[in-house]
Parts: C-alpha cells; sequence; structure tokens
C-alpha cells in the first residue's frame, strides 16, 4: 500500500493573504501536509509516501526534510490540474494506493477505515456531515457544492455536477480515494486516454462511472475541513 499527496498547485484564492502554499497552512502548530504524513506513517500498511509538488517545491521538501518521501516534480502545474498530478504520481506506482489532496484536515480513525475496508474495488470517502461543516465555513452550498449520488448499494452514479437541490447531494467528496492494485492499469488507461487539457478530479471520477468501473462508497462522519480561501482559515480556528 502506498499514498499519493498531491501539493503541485498555487491554489491563487487563498494566496494573496498567506503567502504561501495552502499545504503549509498550520492548525495546532502542525502544517496540513506534514499533519496528512504523520497519519501515513502511523499507519503500517502504508509503505510508501509520494508526494507531487510544482509551486514552492522548496518549501514543502524542507518542511518534511526529516521524512522519507518520494518527491515527484510537476513542472506544468501552472497550466494543468490536478488530475496531471494524479497522472504523474501514478506513473511511479504499481500498488494499492491512496490519492489525497493536501489542502484537507482529516483524522487518522478516516484513513484507517479506508484501509480497513480496501478490497477489490475503488472506494471513494464521503462525508455525511457536509452540511454542518459548510455551515462552520459560513458558505452557500448552491454557489460552490457538487452533486454526488449513490445507491443503496453504496455504488457512486454521480459526482461534480452542478446543484439544482439540496437532495442531488447524498454527502461530499473529501478528497480521497482508494484504488486498489487490480483497477490501476484501467485507472491510468482512462487518464491517458483523455485529450482534454485540463480536467478536474470529480471530472475523471464521472468518466470511471461512464466506463462502468464500480466505485464503493465509504460513509463517514468523522470530522473533515477544507480550505480554499481564507474566510476557511478564519472560520475554522474560530470554531
Amino acid at each position: 500500500m502506498e499514498i499519493l499527496i498531491l501539493a503541485a498547485g498555487k491554489s491563487s484564492r487563498i494566496y494573496k493573504n498567506i503567502k504561501t502554499h495552502k499545504c503549509l497552512i498550520k492548525i495546532n502548530n502542525q502544517t496540513l501536509i506534514k499533519r496528512i504524513v504523520n497519519i501515513s506513517n502511523s499507519e503500517k500498511t502504508i509503505k510508501k509516501i509520494h508526494i507531487v509538488t510544482g509551486f514552492l517545491t522548496n518549501k514543502i521538501k524542507n518542511e518534511l526534510k526529516s521524512y522519507k518521501i518520494n518527491f515527484i516534480k510537476n513542472p506544468l502545474f501552472k497550466k494543468k490540474d490536478m488530475v496531471h498530478s494524479i497522472k504523474l504520481g501514478l506513473n511511479k506506482i504499481n500498488d494499492n494506493v491512496i490519492i489525497s489532496y493536501s489542502d484537507v484536515f482529516y483524522s487518522k480513525r478516516l484513513l484507517h477505515k479506508i484501509i480497513k475496508n480496501m478490497g477489490k474495488k475503488i472506494i471513494l470517502p464521503v462525508n455525511k456531515r457536509w452540511l454542518q461543516i459548510w455551515n462552520i465555513r459560513k458558505k452557500d452550498p448552491f454557489l460552490d457544492c457538487e452533486t454526488l449520488k449513490y445507491n443503496n448499494k453504496l455504488e457512486l452514479k454521480e459526482i461534480g455536477n452542478k446543484i439544482k437541490n439540496i437532495k442531488d447531494v447524498n454527502g461530499q467528496f473529501m478528497g480521497l480515494i482508494f484504488i486498489p492494485k487490480n483497477e490501476l492499469i484501467k485507472f491510468k488507461n482512462l487518464i491517458n486516454k483523455n485529450k482534454k487539457k485540463n480536467i478536474q478530479t470529480t471530472e475523471l471520477i464521472n468518466i470511471l462511472i461512464k466506463n462502468n468501473i464500480k466505485i464503493k462508497v465509504l460513509e463517514s462522519r468523522d470530522f473533515w475541513y477544507e480550505f480554499d480561501d481564507y474566510e476557511d482559515i478564519k472560520n475554522f480556528r474560530k470554531f
């Protein structure tokens, strides 16, 4: 088992306020990325940590200089979206892998739950307390939230589209996805076949669904939070 952490983009919306990389935001005197690395190291199943960098690579490396990490450089981070980082990272991996965003705050228990439930299907953790988190963030779901629908068998049916009704949201994507070794080649092939210059992670997941690749939803009620802009930092600290 390996973990691939995505930390290449600049995140312009928040940079003007923090003047550093989003993954270097400190929560309780620990940066987000160091927290994720520490949580990963606490799981004996995870044998290798990969981090895709682009913007402020040296700062991220310096923050993690005491850890054993395989850093992967994304030279096109200014031009391409996160899926390009996923592509570069997966080129170095041929094992079960968890892909993780680096600008999210999640619990050790969540990562352990993913590992405990891993099998031969892709797993997508879903935040069932998402409305509470949006209230903490003081955000309007209709402005930025995306659809996420799954059936009674916990099979994902749709993700990443603009919502028209709050019922279109059965939960929220948490910036984590587990890819079993047996699905890795299909996953890589679909990324490589994509002709679109820029593609979001949720768009990629929809492509998987359209290609009849089963994605198992893993429901979670653990605390989770994302940092998109400076207001998210201020509201988190107030909370």
